[in-house]
C-alpha cells in the first residue's frame, strides 16, 4: 500500500518536474490512476477508523489516557496555511498545475 503508492508518486513527480515540456499523456493517465488508488486507500482508512477507533478510544479512556481525535482535512490545510504543517503549497502544487494543463 503506502510505500508502493509513495514510490509511484515520487517517480511521477520527478518525471514531471524535471522535464521542461508538458506532461505526457502517459504521465497524466498515471496521475489519474494514482488519484483513484489514493482514494481507495483513504476509503479503506476511513472504514478502519470508523470501526476500530471507538474501541481504541474506550480502552484509552479506561486507562485515563487521552483519546485519539482525527484531524480533519480542513484543519490540516489550515495548519499548512499558518506554517504549522499540512500540505505544501510549493512544488506539489506546481506539479498538480502542470498535470492539469492541456
Amino acid at each position: 500500500g503506502e510505500e508502493r503508492l509513495r514510490e509511484f508518486l515520487t517517480d511521477l513527480y520527478t518525471g514531471v518536474m524535471f522535464y521542461e515540456g508538458r506532461p505526457s499523456a502517459t504521465q497524466v493517465q498515471r496521475a489519474d490512476s494514482l488519484k483513484r488508488e489514493l482514494a481507495d486507500v483513504v476509503a479503506e482508512l476511513d472504514g478502519w477508523t470508523a470501526k476500530e477507533l471507538p474501541g481504541i478510544n474506550q480502552a484509552l479512556a479506561s486507562k485515563n489516557q487521552p483519546k485519539i481525535d482525527l484531524l480533519q482535512r480542513s484543519a490540516w490545510e489550515k495548519q499548512g496555511e499558518e506554517g504549522g504543517g499540512g500540505p505544501s503549497g510549493g512544488a506539489t502544487t506546481k506539479t498538480a498545475e502542470r498535470l492539469a494543463r492541456d
